[in-house]
């Protein structure tokens, strides 16, 4: 089936659709996992979890940052892609036509959600629906997706409350102040105001400024309850509302203020006359609200792990301004996905976030593909272990392996691993054979280039430890299971994806106290060292690598744990949770 078959096929589906949002590195249909900036375990989540949708019967929009060039190629991202039959992904452009790290996305969100919110307009059009039922659910991820989501869920409430404020004020104020209002409506934020914006309608077609405030309420008041049939005790009701409210302020304010005063208490008052009216404003103003935010990581945390960092380090990661931007998306969200302890324990204590409103829902695993390999398996990945390293297959089958994989990033800590494992005996374990060390990822950086100078200087390290770059997915999940030992020495993780994929192929873990995968689900099973401390590091591999016995009940542990992490059940799981506490989202279709 060809692309535009496959889209084709997507489009006509009378599956209930989701849409996801990550809107930050390289995401796509081919993740360049470990080789591209800012690309890694939330894309691989992403693209996960929309798998597991698609297995429970709905059809699944990825939406992207677009508009700028496929990692490492002069393809612009631009065209839909298809992940699966039921999974595609759109680009949406914004910022300009260059890649922009996450701590820089802000300068691109106004553009970015104007063509999502357009985007989806024209869906809504074709399928003859508003546009926020499009979508049975809108989940987001990290804050940059998050402040999408919130924005366009207040886009929405805009037209609601502009459209029910227009009817209201039929034959009550102007046809042109009402347009106006439309018009603007995104500008004013109507859905965040719509008790004032009526009340600010109202007075606004009695008099202007110069006119004195109690006799424009006056006016709006008697119009009002003439059109609306209102009697004389609806009329007492509103101006002594509102002049209470106008008196009360008195000297407290210039009487150039008393305006917005009156419109704030006279709107809400008008519609309290009419609780039909308000409450189905107030239902509708709800109902476009099927945003849930997945954070993926916090700016609290982050600023945490880099509390005794140099200021130049940190300034570029702008913690005051992700800080805001996350809890204005916790203001403004009813549900929340947490994909790790710390994160969970960050949102209930730090950012005001209901517990009740939290789904604790951690990476899972296809436990197909990452699970141990036999010998017969693994002989490509052996050949291309080879090839990279300039190590005979023979030797590699012989030796003990450590491996590492992440993004070419200082916070992986690779420079402190080649330390530790400088420590390492060249073949002191239990079989005789050599003991190497093979780091994965990229790009090909400053980091890289100082690692290769590392084990250039270093006679303990020439010839025993080699940098993979990224490592090509037909062989990652394979690597995991040819690896003895999996170490990961990183000093700031939402989760700790790639050791919890060692884990299920039945490799042993040494990790550093900041991953919370190991920190909070294997502590008993995996070795777990102070971060930054190279001799911890050293003696956790020596002992692994030394008592094969003990590596290996550690390994049958970590590998029988993570049955429990599967991606379908945890996603109905987390679908099931949403409809309890926020959006009814509607049950899955799977193709007969």
């Amino acid at each position: 089936m060809t692309h535009t078959e496959r889209l084709k096929r997507y489009e006509k589906s009378e599956r209930p659709a989701i849409a996801l949002i990550t809107n930050h590195g390289y995401a796509g249909a081919d993740l360049p996992i470990a080789g591209a900036p800012d690309t890694g375990g939330q894309n691989h989540y992403v693209n996960s979890l929309a798998h597991a949708l698609e297995e429970l019967g709905y059809r699944v929009t990825i939406f992207a940052r677009g508009g700028f060039p496929f990692f490492e190629s002069q393809r612009m991202r631009s065209e839909p892609e298809m992940l699966s039959d039921h999974i595609r992904y759109i680009f949406i452009p914004g910022g300009g036509d260059a890649f922009i790290r996450k701590e820089d996305i802000a300068v691109a969100l106004d553009e970015e959600v104007e063509w999502l919110y357009r985007f989806i307009g024209r869906e809504a059009e074709a399928a003859g629906c508003d546009p926020w039922r499009v979508y049975e659910l809108l989940n987001t991820h990290y804050w940059d997706a998050g402040v999408m989501g919130v924005q366009l869920v207040e886009r929405w409430r805009d037209d609601i409350a502009a459209r029910d404020i227009a009817a209201i004020v039929e034959s009550i104020v102007p046809d042109d102040a009402v347009a106006r209002m439309v018009e603007e409506r995104h500008f004013r934020s109507v859905g965040e105001v719509p008790g004032y914006t009526l009340g600010h309608l109202l007075l606004s077609a009695h008099g202007d400024a110069s006119t004195n405030t109690l006799d424009r309420v006056r006016a709006a008041v008697a119009r009002w309850t003439s059109v609306k049939g209102g009697a004389a005790k609806a009329q007492s009701y509103l101006l002594e509302t509102v002049g209470r409210v106008v008196e009360t302020a008195g000297e407290g304010f210039s009487p150039d203020l008393e305006p917005i005063l009156a419109a704030n208490a006279l709107g809400p008052a008008a519609l309290s006359l009419s609780p039909d009216v308000d409450a189905r404003l107030k239902m509708d103003l709800q109902i476009v609200d099927r945003h849930v935010w997945t954070p993926h990581s916090l700016g609290d945390l982050k600023d945490y792990n880099f509390r005794n960092r140099p200021e130049d380090s940190r300034r570029n990661l702008k913690f005051c301004e992700r800080r805001s931007h996350e809890r204005m998306v916790c203001s403004r969200t009813r549900a929340f996905a947490a994909t790790s302890n710390d994160i969970a324990q960050q949102l209930w204590t730090h950012y005001r976030v209901p517990i009740e409103q939290t789904f604790y829902f951690p990476p899972c695993l296809d436990t197909h593909r990452f699970r141990p390999y036999d010998d017969g398996e693994m002989t490509d990945t052996y050949a291309y272990l080879a090839e990279t390293t300039g190590v005979a297959e023979a030797k590699l089958r012989d030796a003990k392996i450590v491996f590492e994989t992440s993004r070419m990033d200082r916070t992986k800590r690779k420079d402190l691993l080649l330390a530790a494992f400088a420590k390492i005996p060249a073949n002191g374990h239990e079989t005789g054979g050599d003991t190497l060390l093979v780091i994965g990822g990229g790009p090909r950086n400053d980091v890289s280039d100082a690692l290769r100078e590392q084990i250039t200087h270093s006679d303990q390290l020439r010839g025993r430890a080699f940098l993979l770059g990224p490592v090509p997915e037909a062989h990652i999940a394979q690597m995991f299971s040819l690896a003895d030992v999996y170490v990961t020495p990183s000093e700031m993780e939402g989760f700790g994806m790639s050791a919890s994929e060692a884990a299920a192929a039945g490799t042993a873990l040494v990790s550093s106290d900041a991953v919370p995968f190991a920190v909070h689900h294997v502590p008993d099973d995996a070795l777990i060292c102070p971060q930054g401390d190279a001799d911890a590091f050293a003696g956790a591999i020596k002992q692994l690598l030394d008592d094969g016995d003990d590596r290996q009940r550690r390994a049958t542990r970590l590998k029988d744990r993570m049955q429990t992490f599967d991606w379908v059940a945890g996603t109905k799981g987390f679908l099931d949770h949403v409809r309890q506490h926020a959006i009814p989202v509607a049950e899955g279709r799977p193709d007969q």
